[in-house]
């Protein structure tokens, strides 16, 4: 009787076990979601994305050196340059690395700019590259490339040392500014409505003519500006190291307002659109919200740390990192933190936004809107 009992419950328990024994599926596993993310390279050789609403980690790419400058979107994929030299292609779901190129050209290129399968950076040349790492053109302007380039009108423009180049995109020279004062230009160009917008180390903010590279205008404020312009409601904005936010007439140059911080502003301008107000960071630690029209306060936000990064806005809300080793996401309507996460390492570039869309990017990749 107690054997044929054993031999039940074994039996029983035999039945259990593989019953409940797990199958892989045959079936196509489901896509992932593609969900509005904010990413952003560090100095400690990661690119991480997270969601754009919460603040949670999506993925983390570990990368081969510190990246260099602000990521690319393009098509689906993230290209992020390190100082390393390494040229990466990551997935914009799932953060694998697919492509990985050893560049032949300069360590520490500028943001990337991408435009119909094709890569463009700044190094010791400009350098034009396919999505498959092959490259197609390089052209020399007589020193190092010093700012981002942009492409307007099918024509790309880029600062090298203290000029300004207009190069079609065969690579070819359309022209060659003169010389700015007092070194190399390390704002990246804003061209609207056939002008370039720059700013200088000789203390002034310029306006130049898209076809020929003629100066249409010039502002004088009291230090080197570093900051990258922004365009918008018929306005250039600009930060400055004399402390100072500038709003100047698109046309003329006119001052129309300026906004004083407790330090550097090298962080370049960016907006709202709803609300009209002009976001930027200062070396002051702040995260300033200011009213386009008047250039009155209307907010701010402390971060722990030095904000050299530049904003970028989706919808309400805006991203940033600080030297404090955190990236930010604020509410544009009043300047109240939304989330923040620890990033670990300090980030040199801006963050990008994937609004699942189109990329989001500051004034200074060259790829911003404003």
């Amino acid at each position: 009787m107690k054997n044929s009992i054993r031999i039940i419950a074994i039996s029983l328990m035999l039945f259990f076990f593989y019953s409940c024994k797990k199958e892989k599926s045959t079936d196509t596993p489901a896509p992932k979601e593609r969900k509005e993310a904010v990413i952003v390279a560090t100095n400690n050789s990661t690119l991480i994305s997270y969601d754009a609403n919460n603040g949670s980690k999506i993925w983390e790419a570990i990368l081969q050196g510190s990246c260099v400058g602000t990521p690319v979107l393009h098509q689906k994929r993230v290209y992020v340059h390190t100082n390393q030299g390494k040229l990466y292609s990551i997935n914009i779901l799932t953060g694998n690395i697919e492509k990985t190129f050893s560049t032949p050209f300069g360590s520490s290129p500028f943001s990337i700019l991408a435009s119909d399968d094709k890569l463009f950076l700044s190094s010791d040349k400009l350098y034009c590259i396919d999505t498959n790492f092959n490259q197609l053109w390089d052209y020399n302007g007589g020193t190092d490339c010093s700012s981002s380039p942009q492409l307007f009108n099918d024509k790309l423009y880029v600062a090298m040392g203290d000029k300004i180049n207009c190069v079609d995109l065969n690579g070819n020279n359309v022209w060659q500014s003169a010389a700015v004062a007092s070194g190399i230009i390390t704002s990246s160009v804003k061209v609207i409505d056939n002008t370039v917008y720059f700013g200088a180390q000789d203390k002034k903010v310029y306006a130049l003519n898209s076809d020929n590279g003629a100066v249409k205008w010039n502002y004088t404020t009291q230090d080197k500006v570093e900051s990258s312009p922004m365009a918008y409601g018929g306005m250039c904005i600009i930060g400055g190291s004399d402390y100072n936010v500038y709003c100047l007439d698109l046309i003329d140059g006119t001052l129309r307002w300026t906004y004083h911080t407790l330090e550097r502003v090298i962080s370049s301008p960016t907006v709202h659109p709803t609300s009209n107000t002009i976001i930027v960071g200062s070396y002051d630690f702040n995260l300033y919200g200011i009213d386009h029209v008047s250039g009155s306060l209307k907010w701010k936000y402390p971060s722990g740390s030095l904000i050299k990064s530049s904003p970028v806005v989706m919808g309400n809300l805006a991203y940033f990192t600080s030297f404090d080793k955190y990236i930010y996401c604020i509410d544009c309507r009043d300047g109240k933190l939304v989330w923040k996460a620890f990033l670990n390492a300090n980030s040199e570039g801006s963050p990008i936004v994937d609004n699942t869309r189109t990329g989001l990017y500051s004034s200074e990749s060259g790829m911003s809107e404003y």
